[in-house]
């Protein structure tokens, strides 16, 4: 893979993202789903992120996700999420988490951040990440989109495996320490 870009970034920022790589946003969200229809498929079943269309319009979509958004810290977290997140910074690496969620749910989102402990250095809540990628080397998230646009970029792009990200051509892992190690080589060959 060619170093270049990622020797070239203004820093050594990796942007995280939190839902389905911090915390487990999917089951919370299929129980939510499934209150408006119980025909939604569970999260094995998520073979693409729009699997929710053809059982509910997007104003009722998006509806659950912003009022799970604005509960954030009512909920747990991947127990490997915070040795992830100190292991990249002692690291040397700027963190910067990263979540396609309205601003509006800004104080919920650090709240459930410090409640656990979870270290890093900016806060970026908007509805498109990509703005990010000039600054950063790498990428981790579950959005098979996200992940697309920046190995169109040549930043390293992964994060954990789940139906919906599978078969897209990216490095997935299925735990946060597999992620780390990965990430670890990748920029080790960079020297």
């Amino acid at each position: 893979m060619n170093s270049l870009p990622r020797k070239a970034a203004i820093s050594k920022a990796i942007l995280v993202d939190i839902d389905n790589t911090l915390w487990d946003f999917a089951t919370v969200l299929y129980e939510k789903l499934r209150q408006l229809n119980h025909a939604v498929p569970p999260p094995e079943d998520w073979h693409c992120w729009d699997f929710w269309k053809g059982y509910m319009d997007a104003s009722e979509f998006y509806r659950v996700v912003n009022e799970i958004h604005s509960r954030q810290e009512e909920f747990g977290i991947y127990p490997d999420a915070p040795e992830f997140l100190r292991n990249l910074k002692e690291f040397g690496y700027h963190i910067t988490i990263a979540s396609h969620r309205s601003e509006d749910n800004m104080v919920p989102t650090l709240k459930w951040l410090n409640r656990h402990n979870l270290v890093f250095d900016d806060l970026h809540l908007s509805y498109d990440k990509t703005i990010l990628f000039p600054r950063c080397l790498a990428v981790v998230d579950d959005s098979p989109h996200v992940l697309s646009k920046a190995v169109e970029k040549n930043l390293v792009a992964t994060g954990l495996e789940f139906p919906w990200n599978r078969g897209n051509g990216f490095t997935l892992h299925r735990d946060l320490f597999h992620v780390f190690n990965f990430l670890k080589r990748e920029f080790s060959q960079d020297g």
